[in-house]
């Protein structure tokens, strides 16, 4: 350790080595429980300060589950909800009247309904699988709206492949997916009796 220097010096100089030691001993605890307070009033800055930003995030949840805005997509969901029929749709007679309304003398061929699926919620998908056979493009859409446009139903083309038997033609051979979606029967009748 170097010597001290000027007026500290003469002072330091008549201390002994013990009293030096407990000065030095002194200054540091000064300065670690200086540091410590500094930590401490810093600490409690970020308490509240994480205590204010934690009101904003409930202030903001609040709005967004209890407000107005919460309100208008609970409502919006029920609209969209009560859009979905919870009657099933008979596949062969939607077929048939698409077929009348769209299609001069063809029929739709090797038609395959599967299993309903359980979607969760309530929903239930059904599909069905079909052909149909030397239809040109402008048959065919107006058949696809025909479809698609039930009244109190969601029915969507799920897959559709087209292909053409030959380049010369416009005839087309089509293989259709068509899905349905609708409400279970028995949470419907429970949504009905609720007031």
């Amino acid at each position: 350790m170097s010597a001290p220097v000027g007026a500290f010096a003469g002072f330091w100089s008549r201390l002994s080595p013990r009293e030096r030691n407990l000065i030095t001993a002194l200054v540091v605890v000064f300065f670690v429980v200086g540091v410590g307070v500094l930590f401490m009033m810093r600490s409690d800055s970020f308490t509240a300060s994480e205590e204010r930003i934690n009101d904003l995030r409930r202030g903001i949840q609040l709005t967004q589950t209890r407000g107005v805005a919460y309100q208008e997509r609970k409502e919006e969901k029920s609209r969209r909800e009560s859009m979905i029929s919870s009657d099933p749709v008979v596949f062969t007679v939607l077929l048939e009247e698409a077929s009348k309304a769209a299609l001069e003398d063809k029929t739709t061929r090797q038609e395959e309904e599967k299993p309903a699926i359980e979607l969760g919620g309530r929903l239930i998908k059904r599909l069905i699988s079909f052909e149909l056979r030397s239809v040109s493009m402008e048959e065919l859409i107006k058949f696809i709206q025909a479809l698609e446009n039930q009244a109190g139903h969601v029915v969507l083309t799920e897959r559709l492949k087209i292909r053409s038997p030959s380049a010369v033609e416009d005839r087309l051979n089509v293989e259709v997916d068509l899905a349905t979606y609708e409400m279970s029967a028995d949470t419907a009748a429970e949504e009905e009796s609720a007031p």
